[in-house]
């Protein structure tokens, strides 16, 4: 960007004028990058392409339609010059007014009217009010993965004397016939099936339960109309399934033995203290995640803004484009999707619109608390911030880092850093308001969050021995 000065005047109806003056050092910079680019894109007789006097191009071309040349090549740099040097943030097209270049001897000046995002009207966020969940980790949520990984080391032992029965893994040949014809990817051999798991159409290991070894039986069942491939939907199928083996989980003892063995401590109540204090600081995470958004729309809802329209009407666009692009990543049009979803484009565009009002108000209100908390984000935060995404993505985070300074993209993560510290600063001046429940989930869910140590899933295949083969099919069956 040229060094340029710029100075800014406050303006009613959210717009500023920004006064820019270019040195003319930069001014006579234009000018001969106009002349040498006409040096090498025009032929003139007797000289060479890119030999052109400077002289000859001024008489060839006249000084007024370089000057001209320059002036529409350079503002529009000029303009996003003063606009970064201002600060001010454009939600529209600016109106300039200035005169022609003069010469390669003096500045230049010109005068951009800028509409710019309104400043919000903030409430006082010191000492407001939130709701805030008091974290508690109950001794059975604890237990529950303690349970799932005593499933996952369990060993599984052969059943004689009794038939089937739900939570057994059973071994078994099937085929599956519609009108007497076979069912594409429907068939398996010694397949080992857990029964309740629901991985057949419903009623399939339902009426396996109660079987016995070495027994054979057709079960009648019907595709669910929902079912993928489409063409199987709501068919009814003809399964022969020959039941080969049953086998029950041997679960472990939860004592020392089994914790050394199924994860990395050495007691059972190292690795209970240990699944506590992961749960615990998930919820506590999640909590403080939520008061910050609980705050935040509090204060977004006492705050007053004065929306311009064409601000309003590019966001909308923008999340609208955004919309159609991840419905097409994933295989659907527009109109496929407003068929399905059985809501109208009128009712579509409408909840585009309150979404766009929503996020720029959010951005607004974020804006001002970080210019009121005079939050400052340094050139090495934003870097650790590039090479923590591209840690995350899989990216070498030197190489993403000069990739992302090179197009420019510090500026978009700097603004992302900034928002995420006032929203922090608010939080950080609200009063909680405790009450009891987790936000976080269930304890499994935060357990699995947070990675709580479990063991691979092939352990308990393993265990399964001879007859423990998966016979996977091409479709579920």
């Amino acid at each position: 960007m040229p060094e340029i000065k710029t100075s800014v005047t406050t303006l009613k109806d959210n717009k500023v004028q920004l006064d820019v003056e270019v040195p003319k050092d930069e001014v006579a910079a234009r000018i001969d990058h106009t002349i040498s680019h006409l040096a090498h894109d025009v032929n003139i007789p007797g000289f060479r392409k890119g030999k052109v006097p400077r002289s000859v191009l001024i008489s060839r071309f006249g000084k007024e339609t370089i000057l001209t040349q320059t002036l529409n090549d350079a503002l529009p740099m000029w303009y996003e010059a003063a606009v970064a040097d201002s600060g001010i943030k454009p939600v529209d097209n600016p109106e300039l007014d200035f005169e022609g270049l003069e010469d390669n001897d003096a500045s230049f000046s010109f005068k951009a009217t800028v509409p710019v995002r309104p400043r919000p009207s903030l409430p006082r966020y010191a000492g407001i009010e939130v709701e805030k969940e008091v974290v508690e980790v109950s001794d059975a949520e604890v237990e529950e993965p303690i349970e799932r990984l005593r499933k996952c080391t369990a060993s599984l032992e052969p059943v004689e004397g009794r038939p089937a029965a739900r939570g057994d893994f059973v071994v078994i040949d099937f085929t599956g016939h519609i009108d007497d014809e076979p069912i594409e990817g429907g068939a398996g051999k010694d397949h080992m099936l857990e029964l309740g798991s629901s991985s057949f159409i419903p009623g399939f290991e339902d009426q396996i339960e109660g079987m016995e070894k070495g027994r054979s039986k057709k079960l009648k069942l019907t595709f669910p109309e929902d079912y993928q491939p489409e063409k199987l939907a709501g068919q009814e199928a003809v399964f022969d399934v020959t039941l080969k083996e049953i086998k029950e989980r041997n679960l472990p003892e939860t004592n020392d033995e089994f914790a050394s063995e199924a994860s990395e401590f050495d007691t059972i109540e190292e690795l209970r203290s240990d699944i506590r204090s992961r749960m615990t600081k998930a919820r506590e995470d999640a909590a403080e995640r939520l008061f910050e958004e609980q705050v935040l729309e509090k204060v977004v809802t006492e705050t007053e803004v004065e929306m311009p329209p064409v601000m309003l009407d590019r966001r909308t666009e923008q999340i609208r484009a955004d919309f159609i692009a991840t419905l097409k990543d994933n295989g659907l049009s527009w109109e496929s999707y407003i068929e399905q979803a059985g809501a109208s484009p009128e009712e579509l565009e409408e909840n585009f619109k309150m979404r766009a009002e929503q996020t720029l108000k959010q951005e607004m209100v974020l804006d001002a608390v970080a210019e009121i908390e005079e939050i400052e984000i340094g050139e090495e935060e934003i870097d650790e911030e590039m090479r923590s995404g591209a840690k995350a993505m899989g990216h070498d985070p030197d190489e993403l880092v000069k990739k992302m300074r090179a197009a420019g993209r510090q500026s978009v993560v700097r603004e992302s850093l900034k928002r995420r510290q006032a929203m922090k600063a608010m939080a950080g001046k609200a009063i909680p308001v405790l009450k009891k429940g987790g936000p976080a989930g269930t304890a499994a869910g935060a357990a699995q969050e947070e990675g709580i140590a479990t063991v691979d899933e092939a352990k308990l295949k393993s265990a399964a021995g001879e007859g423990g083969k998966t016979g996977a099919t091409d479709e579920k069956s």
